[in-house]
């Protein structure tokens, strides 16, 4: 559709790839946000496959980057991947979150999903040469930063208890813990 646009309308056009954007005010269902929540409060996270796995996680900054670069660096017609242009296993995501949240992970080992695949990274050479994208945020300084934030969004929680609640359950059977912020607002509720 959008390549139609271009060819009858001669609109420059930039499509975007983003590859696992995280960061501060992340996504609630997105790994890095679960990992970050339930370590920090002592709750089991899942942890699928051997944790060889990798993803390419990009910082929300770097993302922002990549589309100031996309909008100010017009072009007729082009696809970019913006990412970080390497791979953090599994194993090295729920250390790095160990570290900055100064907790050990409560893992339950789970076999491989079906259909994950064990390896994704943007090729980001494109956007390097064509827009002078390169992501700066490594992961581990990513992570530092979520991390920061989270302590600071969640300083009004009083307890750090382990909800005892019933936890929800995925389309895939397997058991979900509410988020700190599920919790807040229920407790908000109930006290109002």
């Amino acid at each position: 559709l959008a390549y139609t646009y271009h060819h009858l309308y001669k609109l420059n056009v930039s499509g975007l790839r983003f590859f696992t954007v995280y960061g501060p005010r992340g996504r609630p269902d997105m790994a890095p946000f679960k990992f970050v929540d339930r370590i920090s409060r002592g709750v089991e996270i899942q942890k699928f496959g051997d944790g060889t796995s990798s993803r390419d996680y990009t910082f929300i900054s770097d993302i922002v980057d990549g589309v100031i670069r996309s909008i100010d660096r017009p072009y007729p017609y082009q696809v970019f991947n913006l990412g970080k242009g390497n791979g953090t296993s599994l194993n090295e995501f729920i250390s790095i979150v160990e570290k900055h949240t100064e907790r050990r992970a409560v893992v339950r080992q789970l076999p491989d999903q079906p259909g994950d695949v064990p390896y994704t990274c943007a090729s980001v050479e494109k956007a390097r040469v064509l827009l002078g994208y390169e992501a700066d945020v490594s992961f581990d300084e990513g992570i530092r930063r979520t991390v920061d934030w989270y302590s600071k969004s969640r300083s009004d929680v009083v307890s750090d208890e382990v909800p005892t609640e019933t936890p929800e359950v995925q389309a895939s059977g397997l058991s979900r813990s509410p988020s700190w912020a599920q919790i807040v607002s229920r407790s908000a509720i109930i006290s109002n």
